[in-house]
């Protein structure tokens, strides 16, 4: 499978959330990311498109000082599972190399095990956790991170591949934390 990812535009809102709709418990509204997307010089969102230019997954957080704050991710319901969120996570980890920072960092359910997994495969280790961090449902969160940038960045996947500068696959997660608002 041959995936592009770029930077998010307005013109992906609607099937990024459709993905959202059914991939999370409380799905972000257009406002959130329209807000990111326009105002708010720290975010970085980027999807991921297939042969048909079709957004098949997200990624978006939050660049500040040496840190990238992972906010959310998810791809496609029918594509889970064949490396997409790997390449935007691998994406992601090139971006944050290139603007000087020096760690990836997320939030993740504590029932939310296939993430878990992917997240550990990619060098994240959990850091700590937070009590009644995901407000719809009072679930903890593992806080997850990743401080070897270079070696995330230069990670290969089989099976699926980027043109241009982008990157791989997944299941879906959220901070709990929205979108920052200003």
């Amino acid at each position: 499978m041959k995936i592009t990812i770029r930077q998010m535009r307005l013109s992906d809102l609607d099937e990024v959330l459709a993905i959202e709709s059914y991939s999370f418990p409380t799905p972000w509204k257009r406002s959130m990311y329209e807000h990111d997307l326009l105002r708010n010089p720290y975010a970085r969102f980027f999807v991921a498109l297939n042969e048909q230019d079709e957004v098949v997954g997200y990624i978006g957080g939050w660049f500040v000082y040496e840190e990238c704050h992972i906010g959310t991710i998810a791809v496609r319901r029918d594509l889970r599972g064949r490396g997409i969120a790997k390449l935007l996570l691998r994406h992601v980890a090139r971006q944050a190399l290139r603007e000087g920072l020096d760690y990836i960092i997320l939030e993740v359910r504590v029932s939310n095990q296939p993430a878990i997994n992917l997240y550990r495969k990619l060098g994240f280790r959990q850091v700590g956790l937070r009590k009644g961090y995901y407000t719809d449902t009072g679930e903890d969160a593992y806080l997850m991170m990743n401080d070897n940038l270079e070696e995330l960045a230069a990670m290969e996947f089989e099976g699926v591949s980027t043109s241009g500068d982008g990157e791989e696959e997944g299941n879906n997660q959220r901070s709990g934390g929205q979108p920052a608002s200003g």
